[in-house]
């Protein structure tokens, strides 16, 4: 018997160029996963929280066989790994998403206060973890997605985590970032990747920015315009160029930009 999908949980967004955002909008992290479809198979990027089951809404949305691809292998993209065969990731976070994250680690995140609204009925935040899995193989930078009839193009865009990927489909000028572009706190490094590397990673992105029609981030408001990569750029080297951060807290320093902000360790510079 097939599993009713949740839709009190995910909130599911079908767009005319075939992309489906499957947003967790109930949780502080607003974390989106998304499917397109192609003639041969379907493309699954990221598996959420793991709150609840994100295998139902995928094959409710789709009856081809899927191929589930990790942007990176943060906690908020990997909940519900464990529900699909064919997984694939960058080499950079496979050590992460292989290691899986024990309840102890997600209790900040199963707070009340971290839910809008209900959690899910199957949920117990006194057990949930997330399970460490395999991955059936690692792809880079260059490696193309062929889903028959449509074929993304692997970008290594590290930065946020050393093994962070985006997605590009040339064909449409479709981005979907993962977590190097979107609205919002932006964590320019975070276990594993560097400033240097994200500030590479947003330039080389706005120089794609004539050839994008849509860019889907992995957080908060979606989809957003491709030239707000190049506002993101222009902070970003305002900040390389010696401007003093909004805030300092506990040795992490945030720079304002109005619709977004970027988070860095306050000894950044010091970075590889």
């Amino acid at each position: 018997m097939a599993i009713q999908p949740d839709f009190d949980w995910f909130e599911v967004r079908e767009f005319s160029d075939g992309i489906i955002g499957i947003g967790e909008p109930g949780h502080f992290e607003d974390v989106k996963s998304f499917l397109i479809a192609g003639d041969d198979q379907a493309l699954l990027i990221d598996t959420g929280m793991g709150y609840a089951n994100i295998r139902a809404i995928v094959e409710h949305c789709s009856d081809k066989p899927v191929l589930m691809v990790n942007s990176h292998g943060h906690l908020d993209h990997i909940g519900d790994n464990w529900r699909f065969e064919r997984r694939w990731a960058h080499p950079g976070d496979l050590d992460r998403i292989r290691a899986g994250v024990p309840n102890e680690r997600m209790q900040h995140f199963l707070a009340p206060e971290a839910f809008s609204r209900p959690m899910p009925p199957e949920l117990d935040p006194k057990t949930f973890q997330i399970p460490g899995t395999d991955i059936e193989r690692t792809i880079d930078e260059g490696d193309e997605i062929d889903l028959g009839g449509r074929v993304f193009r692997v970008l290594h865009t590290p930065g946020h985590s050393a093994g962070s990927i985006s997605f590009f489909e040339e064909d449409a000028g479709i981005l979907i970032a993962g977590d190097a572009i979107y609205e919002g706190p932006l964590f320019a490094h975070h276990e594993g990747g560097s400033a240097k590397q994200y500030r590479s990673t947003v330039q080389r992105l706005a120089q794609l920015v004539p050839q994008l029609s849509v860019v889907y981030p992995s957080h908060n408001r979606y989809p957003l315009e491709p030239s707000f990569i190049v506002h993101l750029r222009d902070a970003m080297e305002q900040i390389w160029n010696g401007r003093e951060a909004d805030t300092i807290v506990d040795g992490t320093a945030r720079f304002e930009f109005g619709e977004f902000s970027f988070t860095f360790r306050e000894s950044w510079r010091d970075d590889p």
